[in-house]
């Protein structure tokens, strides 16, 4: 495998933000749509590129008149693109479960965030997952899934 350095106070990889494909659910409930357009914001303010700021638009892709085959080139084009993949796991959603699987099978970092208060009803499936490349983070705020996300990229960009 490559050596990657990392600078741990920017979260910067030889010199290139980490790419992170951010998923959430979009068609389905969007109960956490604020949560998520706060840890977007933060993750961007520590030198994090998100690919996939359409997830934190209040328009979806689909009113904005992108085909379902448009959506689904550009969705496999950035997970392939991206370095690691963050993904809310709190509210149910067909389109994550599949983000998170093709994630894995291509051996990308997976870091799962779920509101604590949610876990419970999370999928079975997502959380019996124990994947060296995968972690499922709980947290009850923005800026505790940020937190608990920067600790956990950093100890396992470090290791590389």
């Amino acid at each position: 495998m490559q050596y990657i350095s990392v600078v741990l106070d920017s979260y910067m990889v030889v010199g290139v933000s980490i790419k992170v494909y951010y998923a959430a659910a979009m068609l389905g409930d969007r109960s956490n749509f604020e949560d998520n357009v706060k840890i977007v914001k933060m993750l961007e303010e520590k030198g994090f590129k998100i690919l996939t700021k359409h997830v934190v638009e209040e328009v979806l892709d689909i009113e904005k008149g992108l085909t379902v085959e448009e959506v689904f080139e550009r969705d496999i084009r950035l997970l392939n693109e991206a370095d690691v993949l963050i993904a809310d796991v709190s509210y149910p959603s067909l389109g994550v479960g599949f983000e998170v699987a093709y994630a894995l099978l291509k051996g990308k970092r997976v870091y799962a965030i779920c509101r604590s208060d949610r876990y419970e009803r999370t999928s079975a499936l997502i959380r019996g997952i124990r994947w060296s490349n995968f972690k499922l983070i709980t947290y009850s705020s923005p800026e505790e899934a940020v937190d608990k996300l920067m600790e956990a990229i950093q100890s396992d960009f470090s290791r590389l």
